[in-house]
């Protein structure tokens, strides 16, 4: 199955994509390599990190078989 989220922020993905992969903030973050506080400041603020630890959330998406919408919602 391929769940796809369009028209979603970047906080409002990764929220979506954790919770609906029942996992707390620690153990997505243990999932992508990225530190806990990372994952709470990118639900809390509306931006979008660098693009290596970006890659790294959307590769853990694709191979959970979640398609995420990565055009820029802003421009």
């Amino acid at each position: 199955m391929k769940l796809e989220i369009k028209k979603l922020s970047f906080p409002e993905q990764m929220k979506f994509v954790r919770m609906f992969l029942q996992l707390s903030q620690t153990e997505l973050a243990e999932k992508i390599g990225i530190s806990y506080s990372t994952v709470s400041r990118w639900e809390r603020e509306n931006r979008t990190p660098q693009l290596a630890m970006l890659g790294k959330f959307y590769s853990f998406c694709m191979r959970n078989g979640i398609e995420l919408d990565l055009s820029d919602k802003e421009g």
